[in-house]
């Protein structure tokens, strides 16, 4: 043993020399394992996948769930009664999105509405009136302008 090894004192954070990794070995050779997907996962990422279709003689890219519902409206509007039903029964689905969508516009509309007034109040004054025949007025549905 040489001088230096022997002066080495083992003890916390200083482990014996020969039980240390060899240079150019991993601590854990086989590494983190794979995490395992769940059903929403693998859901999720078969349908938004992308998939090359062919429409109209061009070639693009759509999610699956896109290219499912596309063939699904050909099979229907080609007579096959099955996707036609499967489709009808879609409609409500679609129908309530489209309420959500409705329903988000007019409840941002109406912030927009109620922020827009203080500020429109103050230029009024500012102006010494001129803005209220313009804006203030026509906010308030009196049709005057």
């Amino acid at each position: 043993m040489s001088e230096q090894e022997k002066d080495y004192e083992v003890g916390y954070g200083k482990p014996p020399k020969d039980s240390r990794f060899k240079k150019g070995q991993s601590g854990n050779p086989k590494g983190r394992p794979k995490l395992t997907k769940n059903v929403d996962t693998m859901l999720r990422d078969t349908l938004f996948r992308p998939v090359v279709i062919t429409d109209k003689g061009k070639r693009r890219t759509v999610t699956a769930l896109e290219a499912f519902f596309q063939r699904l409206l050909k099979n229907a509007l080609d007579g096959d009664a099955r996707s036609a039903e499967k489709l009808l029964k879609l409609l409500p689905v679609l129908q309530a999105g489209l309420e959500r969508e409705e329903a988000a516009a007019q409840a941002e509309a109406a912030v927009a509405a109620r922020d827009d007034r203080p500020v429109l109040e103050a230029l009024q004054k500012l102006m010494g009136g001129a803005l209220g025949d313009v804006f203030l007025d026509g906010k308030q549905g009196d049709g005057d302008a």
